[in-house]
């Protein structure tokens, strides 16, 4: 198969990762069940992560269960967190896989891809914004050194265009400010 020809290739180019991706389905069905079944066979992964479209509700819920039964997973990944749904699947997931949420999607790009934080999960869900990876992303873009040199250009009142500017390149750095706005609370 392609999963055990990608793994042998992985092995004699000395990689250290080999992500299988399988197709997705809406639905569950016997011959993507087989297909999984044989790969997970063929290929003996460290892992295998079910990924559910957190808008999915309680069909992802459903489909991970089914999936667990068939081909027992080790976690799941709950996507689409960056739009109205705001993840309660992912806590019913958990419940009836016993496998815990690994990572969360919060947008299309590979630095919105991060580890899961219970506690950012129920802010969101009771809607209290995300304040937990706000305070993470600002950290990534922004040093202690670079924020007290901020706060002191604005006590000052020395703050400039350029000043400005910087941190406009900044928070762009950081995301849309779409998603941005989406973790604040209110």
């Amino acid at each position: 198969t392609v999963a055990v020809k990608a793994k042998e290739l992985a092995k004699l180019e000395h990689h250290d990762l080999l992500i299988i991706d399988t197709a997705g389905r809406l639905h569950i069905d016997e011959d993507l069940m087989v297909q999984l079944e044989q790969v997970k066979d063929a290929t003996h992964p460290h892992e295998v992560l079910f990924v559910a479209n957190a808008a999915l509700g309680q069909d992802a819920v459903n489909t991970a269960a089914t999936f667990n039964n068939r081909v027992p997973i080790t976690g799941s990944i709950l996507t689409m967190l960056d739009g109205n749904a705001r993840g309660g699947a992912a806590i019913s997931i958990r419940e009836v896989t016993g496998k815990p949420l690994k990572f969360e999607g919060v947008g299309e790009k590979i630095d919105d891809l991060r580890s899961f934080s219970p506690q950012s999960m129920a802010h969101r869900i009771l809607g209290m914004g995300d304040t937990i990876n706000l305070v993470r992303k600002a950290e990534e873009h922004l040093s202690e050194k670079d924020a007290e040199n901020l706060e002191k250009k604005l006590r000052d009142a020395s703050f400039t265009y350029t000043d400005y500017l910087k941190q406009i390149g900044m928070v762009k750095k950081m995301g849309s400010l779409k998603g941005l706005l989406s973790m604040i609370p209110g």
